[in-house]
């Protein structure tokens, strides 16, 4: 989405401003209803860029042929509308993205109903591509348009009669036209009258009126319209009215009905019903609203809502609240343990509509005010509530400027809300009220918290800077029953709280450092609950899916060089926290002396490091501070650290691609004089406004043979700058700043040390390939510990991994003290099956070449999974789940012809019985290729001579054992368990490369295929390189599997090449060159 930073100085210029737009006299597409919008590659294809001072799109929607006619830049025949064209912005100078909607509607002679749209935009990276893609769907919908086309038809043609009766202006009384050469006529331009019949339709209707996103955004609707008509009284005020709504809502694909508003429909299947009770006025009372899986009910009387889960209110909420002019007000003030003043409900009305991603919907809408009058409203919330999928979006529009709103400016503001909706209400004291306080709850709890379980949310979750952000509550004993709310739009300012002065009750909304908002601004938060057979895995993905799509943003497994990208696929070098090298060199050797040595170390014993990392000691820092603390004064290498460079470094020594450090700035940089920053008053941090300063910096790096940029500290930029969070764009508008400077260089980003908002920002960042989930390495002995964490950051598409690690427990003369590794195989396997980064980091001459080998190819190529592993559902259990961590992950051959599952326990205090329900349990519907299996050969990967028949036929268990950490040392037995699927064609049973961490993986075995009594296996290798494959086979089902090793030698002279391992029940097992 493009950031409020790049809307809202546009907000003032003069139109005289040029923008590059698409258009050009070749710019015209004709487009079907069963079409899609094409890309803006393919708009580029037959249309130029032109400079204009805003950008338009022209569309004519014909229903009657299903034909979509668009241009650009400016109107031809074919999309020019009845409608006089005007500019849109003229009178709105506020609004960013203008619709203006005509609507034809003929009756009689040649029917049609057509729309023509102008969607006119400030900016043009919004219009060609990303805005009409938005709305198409809803300009094609021919849901409720039908309903429209009846009423139009009703109202216009009527009954006809030789004589009609017309209003009229200048007599002011009605006049009797004769139909045979005359009609009823009436605009917004001339006066009402007879006139005479010499058009084409006999009776007609255009409409036109302008709409934005939002309500109350626009300042001037310049509705128009034309009348004319053989119909009694067709151009009366009271017609005119009814036709004017019928337009609207027709052009929002609204429902009509016989009284004229919206109102709830009960829908087929049960999938969305709607009641409701009224009182002796007839004002609606009580509403509810059932979807799938949750029924939303909304009391007028007392202005309460509940969220109804499994007949039971699982949510029961708390007043409404906002907080400006330093004064508060509630709906309920009485409720609060504050004073605070009322807030007024003046209106409530009901929409509905189409969303581009989630579907129909109903709105309903509640309208506040600080005085009990009509004349003005402060804040709208609203339920817009879908009815193809169990989701609420609560949505908060502030129509006018506010401003003292913060309730403070230290760190612990951010648990305070200052306007919350949704809120629900949650126990303080000892004693459990509500539902919510007997669900488990899986989300953050405080800063590098990996656990991220419980029961309930009192005394746990405070909220704030480090909590939620997505919550997910589930009953403890049904895992598919649960709930997960997150922030849709707006995260670096859209917090979820336990507010001290909301009586801590659970509140969404605007945090409390919050200073200030503009007129328009709004907020939104997605409620979404899971289906039967969606667990707490399946609904934190498909949340994920849904948040992707929101933004249109592309999942990272979707591009296409995923795995031949050096970060994913290669194995590295790091000198970060934790590594022997950091802010440590060699002894009476500068830096890149250091590398010097280091790098031949790598080559000459083999060791295949193919990127290394570069981390804060090479830049100046605040006061020319040399130490790890303090911003960024000069981002250049400083002479003492690398005499000649960073890309001499890269050139002449390393000859690998780098990833480099940044983090903020200091208040006394160099580049103040030249670029806008923005001071902080304490924590000496300072943030770059200008967006041409990080194309400076990332086309610099670039130069350098920089690939990944490392945006370290940045939970500084809320924790340790005030200013940052005072208004609700400078926050994001950093993160806009680091995606656009990083696309236009082609550099990546990996996000390190993020709070919640940031890892949710992502979504606006499509440069963040990568980010490290996990504590300091060496300064949290549990920082491996990153299986439930992964699952948010893979569900938005970002790649999760841990930090560095050694492969040797001491490190002679570290920087680290007494530091000892117990858990060196633990690392290295998280980190592998993290499908991010893999780095070691220890001293020159003492890495454990034997741990290395396990990870990799000898060209550095490492053995990965298809995803990250994961904690699976029922580590979320309660008394029955396993009473530690249970990963799971899966690999593939190179054509995807078999899938092995892999499965990892550790911090076991007690056995658990593990069944197949749980592998069945983990498909995904985004990957129909991947099949659990329903008879698998499961191994320890220890001992895999002890094997089990694990088959969903006979309800097959294994007994895990306890594997309890040591409480001194903290070592943490694992085990690593393997299931292999069993095909019952050839009888044989591929075990692996059985000295490999993970012994089947793509990067090993290009293709597995099982014919009739033999087994074929397509090997990749390097030159010079033994592998030795394990394979069984078993006579019959369930029955003793005998296990041989088959030895392969690649002597080609090719750096990469393949061998074919045959096996057959007559002649045994084979390794042969391809």
């Amino acid at each position: 989405m493009l950031s409020l930073f790049t809307l809202i100085p546009f907000f003032f210029l003069p139109f005289s401003y040029s923008f590059c737009c698409v258009g050009g006299p070749q710019c015209y597409l004709k487009l079907g209803f069963d079409q899609v919008v094409p890309s803006n590659r393919k708009f580029l294809e037959t249309c130029s860029i032109v400079k204009v001072s805003s950008c338009s799109v022209f569309l004519k929607i014909d229903y009657d042929n299903q034909i979509v006619d668009i241009s650009f830049e400016s109107p031809l025949n074919s999309t020019e509308s009845p409608s006089p064209l005007i500019d849109l912005f003229v009178n709105n100078q506020r609004a960013s993205t203008i619709l203006r909607y005509t609507v034809d509607v003929g009756v009689h002679v040649n029917n049609k109903t057509q729309l023509y749209v102008l969607l006119q935009c400030r900016t043009g990276d919004r219009c060609t591509e990303k805005e009409l893609r938005h709305f198409w769907p809803r300009f094609i919908s021919l849901n409720d348009r039908r309903n429209s086309f009846i009423h139009f038809y009703q109202y216009i043609l009527l009954n006809s009669s030789n004589t009609v009766n017309c209003s009229q202006d200048q007599s002011n009384q009605t006049a009797s036209c004769l139909t045979v050469d005359s009609k009823c006529w009436a605009s917004t331009d001339t006066q009402r009258k007879c006139i005479k019949n010499n058009e084409k339709h006999s009776n007609y209707f255009i409409y036109s009126y302008n709409k934005v996103h939002e309500p109350n955004q626009l300042t001037d609707e310049h509705v128009h319209y034309r009348l004319a008509c053989q119909v009694n009284n067709c151009n009366s005020n009271e017609t005119i009215k009814k036709l004017s709504e019928l337009v609207r809502q027709f052009v929002e694909n609204s429902r009509p009905t016989k009284n004229g508003t919206n109102r709830k429909e009960s829908y087929s299947k049960n999938k969305h019903k709607y009641k409701e009770q009224s009182s002796s006025t007839m004002k609606p009372v009580a509403s509810y609203f059932i979807m799938i899986s949750v029924t939303l009910y909304w009391n007028s009387n007392n202005l309460e809502y509940q969220i109804i889960r499994d007949n039971e209110v699982w949510f029961e909420s708390g007043p409404f609240f906002i907080h400006f002019n330093q004064t508060f007000y509630s709906s309920a003030p009485e409720q609060e343990i504050l004073p605070m003043l009322p807030l007024y409900l003046i209106e409530q009305y009901e929409t509905n509509g189409i969303d581009v991603v989630f579907g129909l919907f109903d709105r309903l809408s509640l309208r506040w005010s600080i005085t009990n009058t009509s004349n003005g409203f402060v804040w709208e919330t609203s339920f817009k509530i879908f009815r193809e999928q169990s989701i609420i979006l609560f949505e908060q529009y502030f129509p006018i400027d506010l401003s003292g709103m913060s309730q403070g400016n230290d760190r612990n503001t951010f648990k305070y809300s200052s306007a919350a909706f949704p809120r629900f209400k949650v126990s303080f004291n000892q004693t459990d009220q509500y539902v919510i306080d007997q669900l488990g709850h899986f989300t953050f709890l405080d800063a590098w918290d990996l656990d991220m379980r419980g029961v309930g949310l009192k005394n746990v979750f405070t909220g704030g800077l480090y909590s939620g952000n997505p919550l997910v509550l589930y009953n403890l004993t049904k895992i598919d029953s649960n709930i997960i709310l997150s922030s849709l739009t707006n995260f670096m300012t859209n917090f979820q709280t336990r507010s001290p002065s909301l009586n801590y009750h659970l509140s969404c909304g605007l945090h409390g450092r919050v200073h200030q908002i503009v007129k328009s601004f709004s907020l939104k938060t997605i409620l979404l609950a899971s289906e039967p057979k969606q667990g707490i895995n399946q609904i934190v993905k498909l949340w994920g899916k849904l948040m992707l799509q929101y933004y249109g943003k592309q999942h990272i497994k979707e591009l296409k060089d995923l795995h031949r990208d050096f970060y994913v696929s290669k194995l590295g070098y790091y000198t970060d926290t934790g590594a022997y090298y950091w802010y440590h060199t060699e002894s009476n050797l500068t830096y890149e002396q250091t590398f010097i040595k280091l790098k031949q170390y790598h080559v000459n014993e083999r060791i295949p490091i193919q990127y290394y990392e570069l981390d804060s000691y090479w830049y100046y820092k605040q006061n020319n501070y040399t130490g790890e603390h303090g911003g960024i004064m000069l981002y250049e290498p400083r002479p003492d650290v690398f005499p000649n460079g960073i890309d001499g470094l890269q050139r002449d020594v390393l000859h690998t691609p780098l990833i480099v450090h940044h983090k903020y700035y200091s208040t006394d940089n160099l580049y103040q004089n030249t670029y806008r920053f923005v001071n902080g008053s304490v924590g000496g941090v300072s943030l770059p406004l200008d967006q041409t300063f990080f194309n400076k910096i990332f086309s610099q790096v670039k130069q350098w043979g920089v690939e990944i940029l490392i945006q370290d500290w940045l939970s500084s930029v809320y924790e340790d700058m005030p200013e940052s969070s005072w208004d609700v764009q400078t926050a994001r508008e950093y993160h806009i700043h680091l995606a656009q400077g990083a696309k236009q260089a082609g550099v990546k980003i990996i996000y390190c040390m993020p709070l919640n908002p940031d890892i949710m920002e992502t979504l606006e960042n499509t440069q963040v390939h990568y980010m490290r989930v996990s504590d300091d390495y060496s300064e949290n002995i549990n920082q491996w510990n990153i299986g439930r964490v992964s699952m948010i950051t893979w569900a938005i598409g970002v790649i999760p991994f841990k930090d560095t690690f050694w492969t040797t427990s001491i490190q002679p003369e570290s920087r680290y003290g007494n530091f000892t590794e117990p858990n060196i195989h633990l690392n290295a396997l998280i980190a592998l099956m993290s499908l991010g980064g893999v780095a070691i980091s220890d001293k020159i001459g003492n890495t454990n070449i034997t741990v290395v080998n396990r990870l990799c190819r000898s060209d550095g190529v490492l053995f990965r999974p298809e995803r990250p592993a994961t904690a699976m559902d029922s580590t979320f259990l309660a008394s029955s789940g396993p009473k530690g961590e249970m990963w799971h992950t899966y690999s593939s051959d190179g054509q995807q012809s078999t899938f092995v599952e892999y499965v990892m326990i550790t911090n076991l205090t007690e056995p658990y019985l593990f069944s197949w329900n749980e592998l069945s349990n983990t498909e995904e519907d985004d990957n129909p290729i991947r099949i659990v299996s329903d008879m698998y050969v499961a191994f320890e990967f220890e001992n895999p001579n002890d094997y089990y028949w694990f088959s969903s036929v006979n309800s097959s268990t294994i007994l895990m054992p306890s594997c309890a950490q040591d409480l001194t040392t903290h070592y943490s037995p694992f085990h690593l368990y393997i299931f292999v699927p069993f095909s019952k064609i050839s009888n044989w049973i591929l075990f692996g490369e059985l000295s490999k961490q993970l012994p089947i993986t793509k990067q090993r075995f290009g293709s597995i295929q099982n014919t009739y009594d033999s087994l074929h296996v397509n090997v990749i290798g390097v030159y010079g390189e033994q592998v030795s494959i394990t394979v069984g086979y078993s006579e019959h089902l369930f029955g003793k599997v005998d296990i041989f090793t088959v030895e392969c030698s690649f002597i080609s002279v090719q750096d990469i090449s393949t061998m074919m391992i045959t096996c057959e029940t007559q002649t045994g097992c084979q390794c042969n060159i391809i």
